[in-house]
């Protein structure tokens, strides 16, 4: 390879950042019924790069993980909840402690994830394919371990477990 030549990976991940910025202020605008706020600088890695990711042809599924297993978790204080919903039923209910992808705090409470934590990411029973797109962007992203709550938040409910609501 030519030293003078970009590196193979740049010209899509710059392709790729700009659609999924695209796709994250369509799903701010459409997805709370507000205006996408004004845009903020981030620190890299951002979930705006992570856009033509989370494509369930493209990539084996991403793990499931267990209700219990994600409460056992969550009591120890190691996962961040990624709610995949949309922001009207993010305000309704969510997770003990649950980011919206729209959150502005997304990208800062990734990066103080602890070394043994992991991201579980949910929907609904409306959508139930968005906790694995949902993993599947963060995943791709890089980060690691992510997993995917089986039976999303209907699940964490039915096992009577805490949701919290404005």
């Amino acid at each position: 390879m030519n030293s003078n030549q970009p590196p193979a990976w740049r010209l899509p991940a710059i392709i790729g950042g700009i659609v999924l910025l695209a796709g994250v202020l369509a799903f701010v605008i459409t997805g709370t019924g507000a205006p996408a706020p004004a845009a903020e600088p981030t620190v890299a890695p951002t979930v705006e790069a992570a856009v033509g990711h989370g494509d369930l042809s493209n990539s084996p599924p991403a793990p499931v993980i267990s209700v219990a297993d994600a409460q056992q978790r969550w009591q120890a204080g190691n996962v961040i909840f990624v709610d995949m919903r949309s922001g009207e039923a993010y305000r309704a209910a969510h997770l003990p402690g649950a980011l919206s992808l729209a959150s502005p705090d997304l990208n800062q409470r990734l990066a103080a994830l602890p070394p043994d934590g992991i991201i579980i990411t949910y929907g609904d029973a409306s959508r139930p394919e968005a906790g694995q797109r949902g993993a599947q962007i963060f995943r791709d992203l890089g980060y690691g371990p992510v997993a995917v709550l089986e039976g999303g938040i209907e699940a964490w409910q039915a096992a009577n477990l805490p949701v919290e609501r404005p």
